[in-house]
């Protein structure tokens, strides 16, 4: 076994690399990175070594690395109006644990109903690469957009559908909804009904 008593440190302010993972755990690059991916073809002494030289240096994979390599963020951005609403936090909990269960990360921000703010956002996580796009809109022209759903960036608009632009949506039926809550207290038999809106 190897003596890693003495092997080196990085830096401090320097993340600690694969190359440090292996000449701490006495192995080769290589073994290091299918420990690192879960590949197999290592024996369970030799993984427990690299493990604990992991665990040791406090490595974090490079997943900007990957990325280059695999073309693919696994991350997916949210624009939504305010991230404190009400209305919108369930629905970011939603999309969160469904990007989890897809082992993707999710990047959201607030565009305060303002449509260069939301522009800027949205752009900003096109720049970052992300595989998926979900725009509560706040603007009524997404041309902004088409260069990015060109180049593959699945995008959906919720709640509103996208202005001049074809583009999926998911939409709230208020009015079936008004007309169903409406007709449900009239058969009850209510016949003063106030509606009211908060905006």
């Amino acid at each position: 076994m190897a003596d890693t008593s003495r092997s080196p440190q990085p830096r401090y302010g320097a993340r600690p690399t694969m190359k440090d993972v292996a000449a701490r755990a006495g192995v080769g690059l290589k073994t290091v990175s299918r420990v690192v991916n879960g590949e197999p073809g290592v024996t369970p002494d030799t993984e427990r070594r690299v493990r604990e030289a992991i665990t040791g240096l406090g490595f974090r994979r490079n997943d900007s690395a990957r990325v280059l390599r695999k073309g693919r963020t696994a991350s997916v951005g949210l624009v939504l109006e305010d991230l404190a609403d009400p209305f919108y936090a369930p629905l970011n909990r939603a999309v969160e644990e469904v990007a989890r269960d897809h082992g993707a990360l999710l990047i959201n921000g607030s565009s305060a109903e303002d449509p260069e703010r939301e522009q800027e956002l949205a752009l900003a996580f096109c720049a970052r690469r992300v595989d998926g796009l979900l725009i509560i809109p706040a603007g009524r022209d997404h041309r902004y957009l088409e260069p990015e759903i060109a180049a593959g960036i699945a995008t959906v608009f919720v709640d509103r559908p996208a202005g001049l632009i074809d583009a999926d949506a998911v939409l709230s039926d208020s009015m079936g909804g008004a007309r169903e809550g409406v007709a449900h207290l009239i058969a009850h038999g209510h016949r003063r009904i106030c509606l009211l809106y908060t905006s």
